[in-house]
């Protein structure tokens, strides 16, 4: 069984981060990995948050739960 076919937007859109970031080392790649994926892997966190509490961030009408958000911040 030989090796699956990559999808062409894939390939397409690697090639563009690798010509946009011009990486030159292991780190470099992994810095211009956390740019681009970064802000959606916390897109994805605040929204299960919401769908867990339900409510949305800085909702300030009545909870139905007392589960209460209690802000963030760096590590």
């Amino acid at each position: 069984m030989g090796k699956p076919k990559r999808d062409p937007n894939s390939v397409e859109l690697a090639n563009k981060i690798i010509e946009q970031y011009q990486p030159k080392s292991v780190e470099d790649m992994q810095d211009a990995l956390k740019d681009i994926f970064g802000p959606m892997f916390e897109s994805m966190l605040k929204g299960e948050m919401n769908h867990h509490l339900g409510y949305e961030s800085n909702d300030k009408g009545e909870k139905e739960t007392n589960n209460r958000r209690n802000g963030y911040g760096k590590k």
